[in-house]
């Protein structure tokens, strides 16, 4: 099975790749080489799509399947699609639940209306906001390959080589021990997917073909509590004392200006634009065959290739790559929780 990975080098593309590797899948990837090392076991070509030439050096082969994870203006995603269509079976693009209008606020599923953009928009994320950016590329796919493609839309990712940095910085931040200003409430639900189980579903999918669109939020029934417990037992005791959560409510928290979702990573207190954040149907996912590993696992894993990552580095554990934004200032922690006593 000839596989083209538009990506493959970062986070969910670097799972991927590892994931057809290892069922024996011949893998190409084609990205500008400029994050990331090439995987053992795949070729690696190096271009940029938005360049035409180097485009049609990729065209100009025959592959069996594509899986698209970029982040790039909707007008090269289609060209990309044009110029691939005749040569695929099929073509995955890997989307996001942001492309739901009204995302967060009101529940969602497969059938729920999307945002509005043009398959043909040019732009950055910047210009044309995340979600609409991804709506279009999905149009674009669509367009080029009717029948014969996949969008995948998942919701928060995390594991081993995350480069967003949220499961890395509450590993991090509890590493440290003592007291840590936890939100909301312990039960509170939350729902991830680790990279690694997503590629595994998409990879399998590839060789089905299956079409249409498949929602991948997470499993029930996890809540905030679990992960920051899970996050504490697999760190054990930091240089600050025993672990000890300070669950803060959302009212405080919300006053003391902290940026849900960002600042606390996958925060989402009780206000109306996160009111149905985790309420999504991903019902097809698991008929398809998704399985969903445990946190426990995910989280020591993710501690473990933390570790190994700042060694190779030669650096602390804090060192890790991260959206900017994610993460508490620990001088801003202290603050709010110098103010609860």
């Amino acid at each position: 099975m000839r596989l083209l990975v538009l990506g493959g080098t970062r986070f969910l593309g670097l799972a991927i790749v590892d994931e057809a590797i290892r069922r024996g899948y011949d893998v190409t990837t084609f990205s500008r080489g400029l994050s990331g090392e090439p995987r053992p076991g795949a070729e690696a070509l190096h271009g940029d799509r938005t360049n035409s030439t180097d485009l049609l050096r990729v065209a100009e082969r025959d592959f069996d399947l594509v899986i698209d994870t970029s982040v790039i203006a909707p007008r090269h995603v289609a060209a990309s699609a044009r110029l691939l269509a005749p040569r695929v079976r099929h073509y995955t693009y890997v989307s996001t639940l942001s492309v739901y209008a009204g995302f967060g606020e009101v529940p969602v599923s497969e059938k729920s209306p999307v945002l509005d953009c043009p398959p043909d928009a040019d732009g950055s994320v910047e210009e044309l906001g995340y979600g609409e950016l991804k709506a279009a590329s999905e149009r674009a796919v669509a367009q080029e390959l009717p029948g014969r493609h996949l969008i995948v839309r998942p919701g928060l990712l995390v594991g081993p080589h995350e480069n967003i940095g949220r499961l890395p910085w509450w590993l991090t931040r509890i590493a440290r021990g003592g007291t840590v200003l936890a939100p909301g409430e312990p039960g509170r639900p939350v729902r991830m997917t680790d990279a690694r189980d997503l590629a595994a579903w998409i990879v399998d999918n590839t060789r089905r073909g299956i079409p249409g669109v498949v929602n991948v939020p997470g499993p029930e029934g996890t809540t905030v509590g679990e992960l920051l417990t899970d996050c504490g037992q697999a760190t054990g005791p930091g240089p600050d004392g025993p672990l000890q959560l300070r669950w803060v409510p959302d009212q405080v928290l919300l006053a003391a200006g902290v940026q849900p979702w960002s600042e606390l990573p996958m925060w989402a207190p009780e206000t109306p634009e996160f009111a149905a954040v985790w309420n999504v149907t991903g019902d097809r996912a698991l008929r398809t065959g998704l399985r969903y590993r445990l946190l426990s696992d995910t989280v020591r894993d993710t501690w473990a290739w933390l570790r190994r990552d700042a060694a190779a580095r030669g650096g602390d554990l804090e060192g890790f790559e991260r959206q900017p934004g994610i993460g508490l200032d620990p001088a801003k922690e202290q603050q709010i929780l110098a103010s609860l006593d």
